[in-house]
């Protein structure tokens, strides 16, 4: 009997595991692995909302810094605060440092809709001594244009080039969906710039347009969108352009050679 025991105890031990408890089993790792996707699209969600916010306020920072130093140089060898020596390939009246929405850069074409458009003039480093009608020629002079087109910041030559066509604009910024520029006081220029973070979200994220201290109210209603976001919006009382994250980026650039002699800088 011990051993007859004993042997039906080791038999029970080897028959392995039930149908129950295999199905079990199976529902279980089944769930584990559905949550461990969950989390892993989550994560890779936030992480592209993450990188993609890091990119737009990158670009946005190294663009204001560019458009600032060169709002800050406008005027440099000018005697009275504007110039006489026109762009070679359009006329906008008297050359004054900074001048905004002016000539050709006014045009739809080479600037998205609901944005401004800036330029920028100053003598080079070979800027002979100032006539009185400004600056002695337009070869000892730097003219550059900046707008926003298909949501990128362009630069334009405006002494080298037609900036009226809109393959002469070279881009220097990604995401960059609003530029608004106004004149302080005839001596400053105040200049805001929004980046957008091209990570589609599920759901709206942003109510309303960034604000900042100017007159006019950054519009983004125009901004370029995929055709995912204008899917998402036609089944939402929420616009396509509300789909995204935008970053703000605002400052005040003094016009310093023109404080001194109190000239008109814009």
């Amino acid at each position: 009997m011990p051993f007859s025991n004993q042997s039906t105890s080791t038999h029970r031990r080897e028959r392995g595991f039930t149908l129950v408890e295999i199905m079990v089993g199976m529902v279980i790792a089944m769930l584990g692995t559905i949550i461990m996707m969950q989390m892993t699209s989550v994560f890779e969600g936030q992480k592209r909302t993450t990188t993609g916010g890091d990119d737009a306020q990158n670009a946005g920072a190294i663009a204001l810094y560019s458009i600032q130093q060169n709002i800050q140089q406008a005027g440099y060898c000018f005697s009275t605060g504007a110039s006489a020596v026109q762009p070679t390939h359009a006329t906008v009246g008297t050359l004054r440092p900074v001048m905004i929405n002016v000539g050709t850069l006014a045009n739809t074409a080479i600037r998205d809709a609901n944005t401004d458009t800036l330029l920028v003039s100053y003598g080079n480093d070979s800027c002979p001594p100032e006539s009185a009608s400004g600056v002695a020629a337009a070869a000892t002079m730097v003219v550059q244009a900046y707008a926003v087109l298909n949501g990128n910041l362009m630069q334009c030559d405006y002494l080298a080039t037609d900036c009226a066509i809109a393959a002469n604009w070279t881009q220097i910024a990604g995401d960059v969906v609003s530029l608004k520029a106004e004149c302080n006081a005839n001596q400053s220029v105040r200049v805001a710039l929004v980046t957008m973070n091209r990570q589609l979200e599920k759901t709206p994220v942003t109510a309303a347009a960034p604000a900042w201290a100017g007159v006019s109210a950054i519009d983004l209603t125009t901004v370029p969108v995929d055709a995912a976001a204008t899917a998402l919006a036609a089944s939402s009382v929420s616009a396509a352009w509300q789909f995204y994250r935008y970053k703000p980026f605002e400052t005040l650039a003094p016009i310093r050679n023109t404080l001194w002699s109190g000239a008109t800088g814009c």
